[in-house]
C-alpha cells in the first residue's frame, strides 16, 4: 500500500477545518442572514410562514384547518412595483425577478426583506431602487403583519407597489369560496360559476375575460370605493382578511376570477395562466411618510361574517365605534329612529331655488305630513325637506317667504314634532354652484382644477358658514333633527370634524349623506349606506358579485342606514325595485327610504302604506340590535337569511320563484318569513297585479 507523506495531508484538512470555521463564523456575525436556497421558516402556535429566497414570496400554513395559502400562482412573485423610468415611461415591475433579495431572519416570528435593483421589461435595472418589508407573526394570535418599512427611489419616480402581490388567491372552479369586498355596504364576488337570474350569466362569463373584472378602488372614495378599510378571501376551510393599519391612501387591486389576459394583450399572446380572484393591497408610494401596514387575520372555517366581526373589534379600538343606545341616552329624540321611514321631499334645492314645477308650499308640506300620519297610519318618519331657503348653498338662509315664510314652516315642523316625526330642512356647506347669482371663488382654495361643483368650498369654512345660518334657523321653526351633506371624501380632515363636532354638540337627531365610519360618534344616521351608489350603473362588480351587509354586521347598532337620494327605495335600479329593496331592507335592519316631488306623492303613498306594514315594525324591532349573522341558502344567492342580537330572524327571497328551505318550506317568490323577538311567525310576499281599467268602446 502507497503512503502518503503526512505533510501533504495537513494543508488539506487544515484548509478545510479553516473554510468550514469561516463560514461558521460569517453566519454567526451576520445573524440569521440567508446565506442557502432553503426556506427561511417563522411559525406561532396558529400559523408557519415559509418565505422563499430566490423569489421573497411566502405561503401560510393555517395549522388548525390545515389550509395552505400559497404564494402567487402565476408567477411566484413577491410585488409588483409601478414606476416611471427616465424617460417618464411607466412600468410594471416584478420586484422578485433581477432583484438582489436579501432576507434577515430576526426571530422566530419575524423577517426583514430587501429587494434592490428590479429589472425593467428591455432587461436593464432599476439602479439604486430598493424595497424593504418586514414581515412578522403575533406571538399568540393567528395573525401575520406586513409592512413597507422602507424604500428608495433613486433616479425613478415610484408610483405603486402590489405588496403582497396575488397572495391568497382562489383558483376559480376548483375552490369554493368567495372574495370580500366592503365597497359600500359590502359585495362578495364567489370564485365558481352560479345560477344567475335574469340572464345576467353571460355578463359574469364575458367579463372574468377581460379588464371589467379587475380594477382599484380607493379608500373611503364614495363613488365606489371601499367603505372600511378591510378585504378578504375565504374558502371551506378557511378565511383571511387584511386589515389596514390606519393608511388613508393605499388601495385595494381586485382581479375577479380573472386569467390575466390583460399582461397579453399587447403582445398579441394568449394568457397561460388559469383563472384565479385574488385582493391585493396598493401602496402609494409617491407621497412619503405613510404607514403601509396591513394585518392579516386567518380564520379556520370562517367567511365574510368572520371577517365583518373581526374587523368590528378594530373598529371599537379605533374609536369609531358608538352605539345607538349611548347616542339615545344622550338625546331621547333618538328614539324616534327606530320604525322611521325616511321620507326626502325634493322642491329642486339645493340645484336650484324655488325652481317651477318643483317647489312646493309650506301648507302642502304640512298637509303631506299630516297625511302620512292620518290617513297612512305612520307613527315614525323623518322628513327631510329639500327646499325651504331662498339662497343656494352653502349659505341656506333666510326661510323662503315665498313658500310662505318662517310663520307657515314652522307650523308644519309643530305638526310633525306633535305626531312624534323628526324634521329637517336640507344642508351644505361644501358646493358652489355656477348659476348661483351670488357665485364667487372666495371660499374656493387655490388648487381648483377638476374640482366637483358640490365640492368647491374649503372645509375649513363649513364651520363657519354653518354657525352663521343653522342657530337663526332652530331658533325660527324649532326643528328637532339636522342632515348636513358635508362631502366625506378620503380620511377626516380638521374642517369637516370641527364641523362635526359642532353638529353633535345640538340638541338634534343628526344625519349626513354619504356616512364613513370615522363620523358614526357624531352621527345617528347615515342616508346612503345601504346599497351600490346609483351612478355605478354597469360598473362590472355590480354584475359578478352579490351584495352583503358587511357594514351592517360591523356598524348595525352603532349607525342607522337608509339608502340615497339618488337610488330611494321606490326607484328601480340595478339594485331592484320596491320589492327586492323592501326585502334587503329587512333582511339587512335597514329603514326605508322614499325620495320623491311633491306632485309625485299620490303614486309614493302605496309604497308609504306598504313600508310602514312591512319594513317599519322590523326596523323599529332590530333597532339597537347587533346584526349577528348573514347567510345565502340557495344557490343563486337569492334566499337569503340574517339574525339580530335580540333573537328576530328575517329569511327572503330576492328572486322570481319559489325555493325550497330547510324542514321542507316553500319560501315564494319575492317573499320573507319573519320570527320576531316574541317568537311569532309572519310571512308574506309581494305579487304583480294588473286591474283593468274598462274605458268603454
Amino acid at each position: 500500500m502507497k503512503k502518503y507523506p503526512v505533510m501533504n495531508i495537513r494543508p488539506v484538512w487544515l484548509i478545510v477545518f479553516l473554510t468550514i470555521l469561516t463560514a461558521y463564523f460569517l453566519e454567526s456575525c451576520q445573524g440569521t442572514e440567508k446565506l442557502n436556497n432553503e426556506p427561511v421558516t417563522i411559525s406561532n402556535q396558529s400559523l408557519e410562514v415559509s418565505i422563499d429566497p430566490s423569489s421573497g414570496s411566502f405561503k401560510v400554513l393555517e395549522r388548525k384547518s390545515g389550509q395552505l395559502w400559497e404564494s402567487d400562482p402565476w408567477q411566484n412573485s413577491a410585488g409588483l412595483l409601478s414606476l416611471k423610468n427616465s424617460e417618464g415611461v411607466e412600468e410594471l415591475v416584478d420586484i422578485s425577478k433581477g432583484s438582489t433579495i436579501n432576507i434577515e431572519q430576526i426571530d422566530n416570528l419575524s423577517v426583514r426583506l430587501t429587494f434592490s435593483d428590479p429589472i425593467f421589461a428591455d432587461g436593464k435595472k432599476a439602479e439604486g431602487v430598493k424595497i424593504i418589508s418586514e414581515i412578522k407573526l403575533d406571538p399568540s394570535e393567528a395573525e401575520l403583519h406586513i409592512t413597507i418599512a422602507e424604500y428608495t427611489s433613486a433616479n425613478y419616480q415610484l408610483l405603486k407597489l402590489r405588496y403582497p402581490a396575488r397572495q391568497f388567491s382562489l383558483e376559480t372552479d376548483k375552490d369554493r369560496g368567495a372574495g370580500v369586498i366592503p365597497q359600500w355596504q359590502g359585495i362578495i364576488c364567489p370564485s365558481y360559476i352560479f345560477p344567475m337570474t335574469g340572464g345576467r350569466f353571460c355578463q359574469w362569463d364575458d367579463a372574468v375575460y377581460d379588464e371589467r373584472s379587475i380594477g382599484s378602488l380607493k379608500m373611503y372614495n364614495f363613488i365606489g370605493g371601499l367603505s372600511m378599510p378591510w378585504w378578504g378571501t375565504y374558502n371551506e376551510k378557511s378565511a383571511v382578511v387584511g386589515i389596514l393599519n390606519e393608511d388613508p391612501a393605499a388601495e385595494m387591486f381586485y382581479n375577479i376570477n380573472n386569467n390575466g389576459q390583460y399582461l397579453f394583450d399587447s403582445k398579441g399572446e394568449m394568457s397561460p395562466y388559469k383563472r384565479i380572484l385574488f385582493l391585493d393591497p396598493e401602496w402609494n408610494l409617491s407621497s412619503p411618510g405613510l404607514q403601509h401596514s396591513v394585518t392579516y387575520c386567518f380564520i379556520p372555517e370562517g367567511d365574510y361574517v368572520d371577517m365583518a366581526k373581526r374587523y368590528k373589534q378594530v373598529a371599537i379600538e379605533r374609536g369609531y365605534f358608538k352605539s345607538l343606545k349611548e347616542k339615545q341616552e344622550k338625546n331621547k329624540n333618538v328614539s324616534k329612529l327606530p320604525g322611521a321611514m325616511y321620507l326626502g321631499i325634493y322642491g329642486g334645492y339645493p340645484h336650484y331655488v324655488n325652481m317651477e314645477g318643483m317647489a312646493f308650499s309650506f301648507e302642502r308640506l304640512k298637509s303631506i305630513i299630516e297625511d302620512v300620519h292620518d290617513d297612512l297610519g305612520v307613527d315614525n318618519a323623518f322628513i327631510h325637506a329639500w327646499g325651504t331657503f331662498s339662497n343656494y348653498v352653502p349659505n341656506s338662509w333666510p326661510i323662503s317667504e315665498e313658500l310662505g315664510g318662517v310663520e307657515k314652516l314652522k307650523e308644519a315642523v309643530d305638526l310633525a314634532k306633535e305626531y312624534g316625526y323628526l324634521y329637517s330642512s336640507y344642508h351644505a356647506y361644501s358646493p358652489r354652484l355656477e348659476h348661483d347669482p351670488d357665485f364667487n371663488l372666495d371660499l374656493v382654495p387655490k388648487i381648483t382644477n377638476g374640482m366637483s361643483r358640490w365640492a368647491r368650498v374649503d372645509s375649513k369654512y363649513f364651520l363657519e358658514l354653518c354657525q352663521k345660518n343653522l342657530p337663526k334657523e332652530i331658533e325660527a321653526i324649532g326643528q328637532n333633527a339636522d342632515v348636513t351633506d358635508i362631502l366625506f371624501i378620503g380620511t377626516p380632515d380638521s374642517g369637516r370634524i370641527a364641523l362635526a363636532e359642532y353638529l353633535r354638540s345640538l340638541d338634534l337627531v343628526m344625519g349626513t349623506e354619504r356616512g364613513q365610519e370615522h363620523y358614526i360618534p357624531y352621527f345617528d344616521l347615515f342616508e346612503g349606506m345601504t346599497y351600490f351608489y346609483c351612478a355605478l350603473e354597469g360598473v362590472p362588480l355590480a354584475t359578478i358579485s352579490h351584495k352583503a351587509p358587511l357594514f351592517n354586521l360591523v356598524y348595525h347598532d352603532a349607525i342607522a342606514n337608509y339608502g340615497k337620494i339618488q337610488d330611494p327605495d321606490n326607484d328601480i335600479t340595478f339594485n331592484g325595485d320596491f320589492r327586492t329593496k323592501s326585502l334587503r331592507n329587512i333582511l339587512f335592519g335597514n329603514g326605508t327610504l322614499l325620495f320623491f316631488a311633491p306632485y309625485e306623492y299620490e303614486g309614493m303613498r302605496p309604497m308609504v302604506k306598504i313600508s310602514n306594514e312591512l319594513v317599519s315594525p322590523i326596523h323599529r324591532e332590530t333597532f339597537f340590535d347587533e346584526l349577528l349573522t348573514h347567510e345565502y341558502l340557495s344557490p343563486d344567492f337569492q334566499v337569503q337569511r340574517s339574525t339580530f342580537s335580540g333573537g328576530t330572524e328575517v329569511t327572503v327571497n330576492l328572486g322570481p320563484v319559489d325555493q325550497h328551505i330547510e324542514n321542507n318550506k316553500t319560501i315564494p317568490a319575492y317573499g320573507y318569513i319573519v320570527k320576531r323577538k316574541s317568537g311569532k311567525i309572519e310571512q308574506g310576499q309581494f305579487e304583480v297585479s294588473l286591474s283593468s281599467l274598462n274605458r268603454g268602446n
